[in-house]
């Protein structure tokens, strides 16, 4: 008795004294702004106010800047998935642990702001029936990309079940004054993924399309604009980097094979201005190598998020003029499409708050695109203002 006594009291101890030192380093360590592995900015000590305190908001902001500033995070997340993956779960942290090394995104129908996604598609139709109005049904698209999941299904731990994002798009078909307006993007995904090319459509390691899959997404839009694509063969591809590990891998922090980034680069030399947000001074490339040399390397393509990118391509064929209308898929997209315009103009509405319908009159555009993946387009708050 007196021993068990004496190995209660030292394991209290211990434990006391752990949580002391992490209090402690949780004191004087240096607070990280910016999360490199993870890519984000990471939550910094909440301000103490008595409405916040009342009404819950800064219990959860203080939670989560404990969260974010806990000493040796990236390590304790890196343990945390190795006992999971010993465990032999397959889902961590909202992330499928899939076969031949992918990581996939877990969207659940419970995980979906009904109310936004009402909105957000109700947004969109408008504006595809105004702009079909003012441009031509045969000069709008909408395409919105499937997650890996949607296409990999092979790849899927044998228990995963996620969200069937065909029902978006069908809703979304059920709104629009025509089908022809949708394309058909993940038909073009499982004819491609199908023929076991050895190419790989998605990331390992990242929510994004490789530059492969922004491809075959082009090909598939171009036909449906009756815009004849170029064939691969037109085309150098060049692997830039062997050493990327994106977003979804961040944030499990799991031992795995890097992916590569390929650029399709045309064998017929294209000359490009490109402007960022506005500035007057163009960059004359549409990658941004010095991008492979950071944790975000996505960024080499149109140099990432910006609220407003103007493409001129000298070579094209004069006269039309393209908005897109996107989140971050469409940076490794619209290489393909500039190919066919005078103008590219993308607009990111998470930062960009003109007024959609003056843009396109003022900028005098002949053709649109909406392009999203689908699980954002589900969850961005600033889709409805597609429709203004």
């Amino acid at each position: 008795m007196k021993n068990d006594n004496i190995s209660s009291i030292l394991i209290t101890a211990a434990f006391c004294a752990m949580i002391g030192v992490f209090f402690l380093l949780s004191l004087l360590l240096p607070k990280t702004v910016f999360s490199d592995t993870e890519n984000r900015y990471l939550a910094q000590k909440p301000d103490f106010r008595l409405d916040t305190l009342t009404d819950g908001r800064f219990g959860r902001q203080y939670e989560e800047y404990l969260s974010d500033q806990f000493p040796f995070r990236d390590g304790w997340i890196r343990m945390k998935t190795a006992a999971e993956l010993a465990q032999f779960k397959r889902e961590i942290g909202g992330v499928f642990v899939g076969k031949d090394g992918f990581l996939m995104n877990a969207l659940y129908p419970e995980d979906i702001n009904r109310t936004l996604l009402e909105k957000n598609l109700d947004a969109l139709s408008a504006f595809a029936k105004a702009a079909s109005g003012s441009l031509g049904e045969e000069h709008v698209r909408i395409l919105l990309a499937p997650s890996a999941s949607q296409i990999f299904t092979d790849r899927l731990p044998s228990s995963a079940a996620p969200f069937g994002e065909s029902t978006i798009t069908d809703d979304l078909l059920s709104r629009l004054p025509d089908v022809t307006l949708l394309v058909p993007v993940k038909d073009a995904f499982i004819q491609a993924y199908s023929e076991k090319s050895g190419k790989e459509l998605y990331y390992k390691t990242d929510h994004h399309w490789t530059s492969y899959g922004a491809y075959t997404a082009y090909q598939a839009w171009a036909a449906s604009m009756g815009l004849l694509p170029y064939r691969p063969e037109d085309f150098e591809v060049q692997t830039v980097d062997t050493d990327f590990f994106g977003t979804i891998h961040s944030r499990l922090n799991l031992a795995a094979s890097p992916d590569s980034i390929e650029l399709y680069l045309p064998k017929n030399a294209q000359e490009y201005e490109v402007f960022y947000d506005g500035s007057t001074e163009p960059s004359h490339s549409l990658y941004s190598p010095e991008a492979l040399k950071t944790k975000d390397k996505y960024r080499v393509f149109l140099d990432g998020n910006h609220g407003l990118t103007k493409i001129v391509n000298r070579t094209a064929p004069e006269g039309r003029r393209l908005l897109i209308i996107k989140d971050s898929y469409a940076h490794s997209f619209a290489p393909f499409a500039s190919l066919h315009f005078e103008e590219v103009y993308m607009v990111d509405l998470r930062y960009y708050n003109g007024k959609i319908s003056d843009f396109m009159e003022e900028q005098a555009i002949t053709d649109a695109l909406v392009l999203y993946q689908i699980p954002g387009f589900l969850a961005e708050e600033t889709a409805v203002r597609i429709a203004r």
